[in-house]
């Protein structure tokens, strides 16, 4: 899987600007604010249909501009794919080889984009949300059908809460308990059957990166007392148990949706007691891992994205992501600095070159 050509027009500070790629990648440097994150970032609109950065198309929109454009060319699967994006204040419209999509989340269908950012250490340092936020987007490239069971219960979750606000019956209760616990426990499963595949890949890598004899192991943490293999009874049990609760304050607390991942090295919780240096390196790993259970399955190469992720880790544990990393995937590395990624060997884009000669042409 590659991009080869990306055309960008009123896109965050880009107005009109036209780049063809390697399929190794590219090394894209620049001085800070010069809009680096900001290219990697139009690039992994294609994949997720938004920003990583932002929930509104508007402030994608460069300053005085009605609309942005993205146009791109895409190889996957050894087929050749176009790709169009454009949002104004009232729409948005994305378009595969002409056609208009009819939901955003097709857009997981095609492209396998895996984003490394400076922001992923709140992975492992961060609260709940952080962990179940990964593991949802993780399992929904990893696996299409995630995402309407995913749809289907934050439906069900915002209706019975709503619920609460109402005079209820015990009767329109229990038909909601049954559905949300039946919604839910799909949830899970697909959670845990993926984080079987997952933690085993994590623990590789982890230590493969750290050069450490650590162990690295994951837990799946429930919101609600599971003392059996039945989820949906204990659910259903436990929601009884804290109706009045719920009913004060008027939301379920208890599912999946409070759920949580835990990462514990040696038995100890890395959230707590993990250094930065050992955080940063298991969000890395968890990315990899992410990217190597894409790859088995969909038998293509993920497009992998480095937003000057590696600056915090030494010397030693960027030369192993590197060594592991180079020449499998196409890689695009935004940075400052381009010292610590010289020896991946990519083309290199100075982005003051190519904003300097676009500026020339207006």
């Amino acid at each position: 899987m590659l991009i080869s050509s990306l055309k960008i027009k009123n896109f965050r500070n880009y107005s009109d600007i036209k780049l063809n790629f390697f399929p190794e990648g590219a090394l894209i440097i620049g001085e800070n604010g010069i809009g680096k994150t900001n290219l990697l970032e139009s690039i992994s609109y294609f994949a997720f249909g938004k920003s990583f950065q932002t929930t509104k198309d508007l402030e994608l929109i460069n300053f005085s501009k009605a609309f942005f454009r993205l146009e791109a060319d895409f190889t996957i699967k050894n087929k050749s794919h176009f790709f169009e994006a454009a949002s104004d204040k009232a729409k948005k419209i994305i378009k595969i080889n002409k056609s208009n999509i009819a939901r955003i989340s097709e857009l997981y269908k095609y492209l396998k984009v895996i984003y490394f950012s400076p922001n992923d250490i709140e992975i492992i340092s961060g609260s709940p949300v952080y962990r179940r936020n990964f593991i949802d987007q993780a399992i929904s490239q990893y696996s299409f059908d995630y995402i309407e069971h995913l749809r289907n219960y934050k439906r069900i979750l915002k209706q019975r809460n709503a619920l609460f606000k109402t005079d209820y019956s015990s009767n329109e209760k229990r038909v909601w308990d049954e559905q949300f616990a039946m919604a839910g426990t799909k949830i899970i499963s697909f959670r845990q059957k993926y984080l079987i595949n997952f933690a085993p890949l994590l623990e590789d890598y982890y230590k493969e990166i750290s050069g450490e004899k650590e162990n690295l192991s994951t837990k799946y943490k429930y919101s609600f007392p599971n003392d059996s293999e039945d989820i949906m009874s204990n659910i259903i049990d436990y929601l009884l148990q804290i109706e009045d609760q719920e009913k004060y304050r008027e939301r379920t607390l208890a599912g999946p949706h409070l759920d949580d991942v835990e990462l514990f090295i040696n038995t100890h919780s890395a959230r707590k007691y993990s250094s930065q240096g050992q955080k940063r390196s298991i969000a890395i790993a968890m990315r990899l891992a992410q990217t190597e259970l894409i790859k088995e399955k969909d038998d293509d190469t993920p497009i992998l994205m480095f937003d000057d992720v590696l600056a915090d880790l030494d010397k030693m544990r960027t030369q192993r992501i590197i060594e592991m990393l180079k020449g499998k995937h196409q890689i695009f590395i935004a940075t400052p600095n381009i010292t610590n990624y010289r020896s991946f060997g990519l083309p290199e884009i100075d982005l003051n070159d190519v904003i300097r000669k676009t500026s020339e042409i207006e």
